[in-house]
């Protein structure tokens, strides 16, 4: 309740003015706020305050060109400020921003914020709604005055109205449309109702979704409707196609696409493309994503639809920001940082699901354990550092041996462990010697002046139900296997049992 009070207060002191904010933290929760209290046009951010340069709000301030500081006190120097929001999590910090904000300065902590978030998110919905009636309203007037003007011709009003209740099937749909956008929190299912909206509000024959990646400056197909998947080509340079064009230029229409043209390569038949258009999905000035639509016949999009078609993606574009940024914390939550394989907690929760799995379909599973010989010796001579790049290097190459249902994760220091659903002792045995072959075969560098080291790994392998039953004795199995390869050697490979 005293949240609730602190929100409401600066609201009403600062009726008919420009309400002036600082943020303080900098987790995807408070990027999600800025990025909602920074379209609202009677507020100002004025500073994102958080120790770490590279947290999410921190970057997004950067591209909004919103000051931000490491040092939280600093935002009791921005002019005319109103309102603190807390997101710090950090009980020191709340208290001294508490006990040090300027007479007139009201704070509001997580709870607030939450409060502001769902109010932001019903103002936007209630816009949408307010727009989407309006365009009801309307067509409502246009059937009631053609009844009036048309009641002598029986032919024609039937025309009419057929035309405008297609206009009100399609203004339902699109408010049904907005309304799941709202609902959907994963890429895939945002994606897959962007296409689904071309085509049941344009009437799109063909449609996808790419979406951008930075890391190589590529658009890689996420949904498509229209034609089976492989009719696309999976992976597209920024540079090439119809949506290099619309990453560089905006909305593009191609009415009369040329036979086989370049513009056409997204689909693998681009003959088969005589007219397309492509939109950019914008978060502020940064693309996340292109929609193209196409067509096997000639089709000039009327002005209306252009809208349309740049309404579509103004609307998916923050649904989908918020669903990538969902899905980047899910991601981070289940994964070790320094490899980026799975963590231990997520390996162990896997294992168990997967065991479930193979006792009710009567499938086997196999479990590989690893270790990285004399790692510890490694690191006292070159260094952690180093030693932090052979626990990558050894990643890459256990993922480079594995199928897309494996599950590889960090167990613990050097350890790692690899889940083989429906694999056998001898098939999980095969996979794991292709590991210390590939780690055997590798040239690490230990610094300059220093010739390429070798290093090696030793492999436990058990399998279920064969050697053991449960998920703790298919790891104490597969661990006690690794230990017999260390004691014959290392370097080697060992079944349980054996």
């Amino acid at each position: 309740m005293e949240e609730i009070e602190m929100v409401a207060a600066p609201a009403r002191g600062v009726a008919g003015r420009q309400l002036t904010i600082a943020i303080v933290g900098g987790s995807l929760r408070a990027a999600s706020i800025l990025r909602l209290l920074s379209e609202v046009d009677n507020i100002d951010v004025a500073a994102v305050s958080c120790p770490n340069s590279t947290a999410p709000a921190v970057r997004l301030a950067e591209d909004l060109g919103i000051y931000s500081t490491r040092d939280y006190t600093e935002v009791y120097q921005v002019p005319g400020l109103d309102l603190i929001i807390d997101m710090s999590d950090d009980p020191v910090i709340r208290q001294a921003l508490q006990s040090q904000k300027p007479a007139g300065v009201e704070m509001i902590g997580e709870g607030g914020s939450e409060l502001i978030w769902d109010l932001l998110v019903a103002k936007k919905r209630g816009e949408e709604q307010e727009k989407l009636f309006v365009e009801l309203q309307v067509a409502y007037d246009k059937i009631r005055s053609h009844e009036r003007r048309l009641q002598s011709s029986k032919e024609a009003l039937e025309r009419a109205n057929e035309e405008l209740e297609g206009r009100l099937a399609e203004i339902f749909f699109t408010h049904e449309f907005f309304k799941a956008l709202t609902s959907f929190s994963s890429v895939d299912d945002v994606c897959s109702l962007i296409v689904d909206g071309a085509n049941g509000i344009l009437g799109a024959e063909i449609s996808c979704v790419y979406l951008f990646s930075r890391d190589d400056w590529t658009f890689r197909l996420a949904a498509s409707q229209g034609r089976p998947d492989d009719m696309f080509e999976s992976t597209i340079s920024v540079r090439d196609t119809i949506l290099g064009r619309a990453f560089r230029d905006g909305i593009v229409q191609e009415h009369d696409v040329p036979y086989g043209s370049e513009s056409a390569a997204w689909c693998r038949c681009a003959e088969e493309i005589r007219s397309q258009s492509a939109v950019p999905l914008r978060t502020g000035d940064n693309v996340i994503g292109v929609v193209v639509i196409g067509s096997s016949i000639y089709r000039e999009m009327t002005p209306a639809e252009t809208e349309r078609l740049q309404v579509i993606a103004n609307q998916s574009s923050l649904s989908l920001q918020n669903a990538l940024l969902h899905g980047e914390l899910e991601r981070l939550s289940v994964t070790d940082r320094l490899t980026e394989l799975y963590n231990h907690g997520y390996f162990q929760q896997r294992l168990e699901e997967e065991i479930g799995r193979a006792e009710r379909f009567g499938h086997k599973l196999a479990l590989i354990m690893l270790d990285i010989d004399d790692f510890k010796d490694f690191n006292d001579t070159y260094g952690h550092p180093r030693g932090d790049r052979v626990l990558q290097i050894v990643s890459s190459i256990i993922r480079a041996n594995l199928r897309e249902m494996d599950v590889a994760a960090r167990y613990g220091g050097e350890e790692f462990v690899v889940v083989l659903p429906e694999t056998a002792a001898d098939g999980a045995y095969a996979v794991a010697e292709r590991i210390r072959q590939g780690v055997e075969e590798h040239e690490f560098q230990g610094g300059e002046d220093i010739p390429p080291i070798h290093k090696s790994v030793s492999v436990g392998v058990a399998a279920y139900p064969e050697h053991a039953g449960s998920p703790s004795r298919l790891i104490e199995a597969a661990d006690f296997a690794m230990f017999a390869a260390k004691r014959a050697g290392k370097n080697g490979v060992r079944v349980a049992g054996s």
